[in-house]
């Protein structure tokens, strides 16, 4: 291939990033505005828009671009959502991810004043009063990434001996929910802020096995942590919401919950010691900058020093899709 050429092909590349937006807030939108719910009629953009009470022109080209997306499917003037897609929106955690991340991308629209300005932004009025509703929007999102992650989790640890466990900042439930139901002798205390852990409750009421799961209001970096001591701890993203000097504190005080031979597993984007990599977690790292007053992302080599100055031993390292990596150490 000649260099023209390949610089032809690596601009097309750059440009259809930089494009990249445009496929994103169709998703978004669409999720929002009942593209993605059921049921999952053949149904015409006549009638998708007197049901959704929306102006049919937009409704019937957004549903021509989601067949195009391979989304959709088209027979004549009616559409349906492809049978692999109806599955997967059959639930609503992936459909509030989706949502989720419609405000995601509103949030990246500040990078370029965040960059100028520096501090985060903060949040509007109108968000302010949206605040109840976009928890339970995020916390359903975070069981979606429970979902994909949990089963990884179970595989790659081992579970011998664990049958008391703290998740701290798992509000949601996914994890303590997946837990719960692979292990018939595991309970689980599930700790976050008081009104994640109201909706989590909710949330949780009424699934299989949720009846060993007990929850712990308060801020763990802040209130007292349930006694325990527990045979592990788990925290998932969480840490990069706070500076490295609280995440250090937080560790020297989780490790006094742990039982001897206890474990703390630590979930959540890490750099590598360039810190340009892995793609996902400089991307992330970037968004707290942008939206947390002190968050961060940390390079898994600075994690493991947090883990040493609390006498923690890391004895594994699993990465899990979408740049997540999970630490396990034992406590002495």
């Amino acid at each position: 291939m000649s260099d023209e050429r390949k610089s032809l092909d690596s601009l097309t590349a750059l440009l259809e990033q930089a494009g990249g937006y445009a496929t994103a807030k169709v998703l978004t939108t669409s999720a929002k505005l009942g593209f993605f719910s059921p049921p999952f009629p053949l149904v015409s953009p006549e009638d998708f828009a007197q049901d959704r009470q929306l102006p049919v022109r937009g409704v019937r080209l957004l549903l021509n671009v989601l067949t195009g997306l391979g989304i959709y499917e088209k027979k004549g003037n009616k559409f349906r959502l492809k049978e692999g897609f109806r599955q997967l929106f059959g639930g609503h955690e992936l459909l509030d991810d989706l949502i989720h991340h419609d405000r995601l991308y509103d949030v990246w629209g500040r990078l370029e004043e965040r960059i100028r300005l520096g501090g985060s932004v903060p949040l509007s009025e109108e968000e302010k009063g949206h605040y109840p509703e976009s928890l339970a929007v995020f916390l359903r999102a975070m069981r979606a990434h429970a979902a994909y992650l949990a089963p990884e989790i179970l595989s790659e640890v081992s579970w011998e001996g664990v049958r008391d466990m703290l998740d701290i900042g798992g509000g949601g439930g996914g994890y303590a929910l997946a837990f719960v139901k692979a292990f018939p002798n595991l309970k689980i205390t599930v700790a976050d802020l008081p009104d994640a852990i109201e909706l989590t409750k909710d949330m949780v009421a009424g699934e299989r096995k949720s009846h060993r799961i007990l929850f712990h209001s308060g801020n763990a970096y802040t209130d007292p942590l349930p006694a325990g001591p527990f045979d592990r701890i788990f925290i998932s993203h969480l840490i990069h919401i706070y500076p490295a000097d609280e995440n250090q504190a937080l560790i020297s005080k989780v490790v006094r919950h742990l039982k001897p031979g206890g474990d703390l597993l630590l979930l959540d984007y890490f750099l590598d010691d360039t810190e340009t990599r892995p793609r996902e977690a400089v991307l992330f790292r970037l968004l707290m900058m942008i939206g947390t007053p002190k968050g961060d992302c940390y390079r898994l080599s600075e994690a493991k020093d947090w883990l040493a100055q609390s006498r923690l031993v890391p004895t594994a390292v699993h990465v899990l899709p979408r740049g997540n990596t999970l630490i396990v150490a034992k406590k002495g």
